[in-house]
């Protein structure tokens, strides 16, 4: 479950969901992110209708939306809409709205989206299944169980926790969405190393993110030092990601 407040205080202290903290990416996998873009521009379409859940500070989802002719863009931090709609009035676009409503139960009218789009956002199968029009994507990007695995084990808590023993992450969901009505038509992971150029960074970069959402500067003090003299190396202080992809179409019954 996506929580609000802590969106909200990320949005008030770095006026969006962005940390600006300076890092080096070396994707084994490729880039998760391009990967989802590349298949959400893939299907859109000037008619089309998209709906974006936990659409945080919207920059990512105004890349994608001039690919259709209707977008809508939802979230449960107030703080984040904020400045999404700033973003929104950057970019000029006329067919897209911010709006704060739960995903879990959104409001929509069934069958009014061709595409639902989820980036580390939150998944609800069986309400996505219910305003997706016959035939519509599903495409949704996950934390995997793997992400940040040596950073938790020195922290001992945080999102996930514990997860890398049990089944994994992606095949949950692609289980549950299955049981909602889909159709899996793509599941890939991605690992990849991200290297902070300072302590400070990482310090910074972990204040903005759900890893650990009571993550203290001054109480994790000694946890935070312990893993940066473990993890440097000489591009940085590294964080290993794991990140899923899945991308679903909702069944036709006959």
């Amino acid at each position: 479950m996506m929580n609000s407040e802590f969106y909200s205080k990320v949005a008030e202290k770095f006026g969006g969901y962005s940390s600006g903290a300076q890092r080096t990416v070396v994707y084994a996998d490729g880039d998760p992110e391009e990967v989802f873009d590349q298949i959400v521009h893939g299907l859109g379409d000037p008619a089309g209708h998209l709906l974006d859940v936990g659409c945080a500070d919207g920059r990512n989802l105004l890349a994608i939306a001039p690919a259709f002719g209707r977008v809508h863009a939802i979230d449960l931090a107030p703080e984040m809409l904020e400045s999404a709609g700033r973003h929104l009035a950057e970019s000029g676009l006329g067919q897209v709205s911010f709006e704060l409503r739960d995903a879990s139960a959104t409001g929509f009218a069934d069958r009014t989206f061709d595409v639902v789009t989820s980036r580390r956002g939150p998944l609800f199968g069986p309400e996505f299944q219910r305003v997706l029009k016959p035939g519509g994507s599903l495409v949704y990007l996950g934390i995997g169980e793997h992400d940040v695995r040596e950073l938790k084990e020195v922290f001992g808590r945080g999102q996930l926790y514990g997860r890398w023993a049990g089944t994994p992450v992606a095949h949950e969901e692609r289980r549950r969405l299955a049981e909602a009505g889909f159709t899996i038509l793509r599941e890939q992971s991605f690992h990849y190393d991200e290297y902070f150029h300072s302590p400070a960074e990482l310090n910074r970069f972990l204040q903005l993110v759900p890893i650990f959402e009571d993550y203290d500067p001054v109480g994790d003090q000694q946890r935070f030092d312990r893993y940066v003299a473990q993890a440097s190396a000489p591009q940085g202080v590294r964080l290993a990601r794991h990140w899923f992809l899945l991308h679903a179409a909702k069944r036709v019954r006959q």
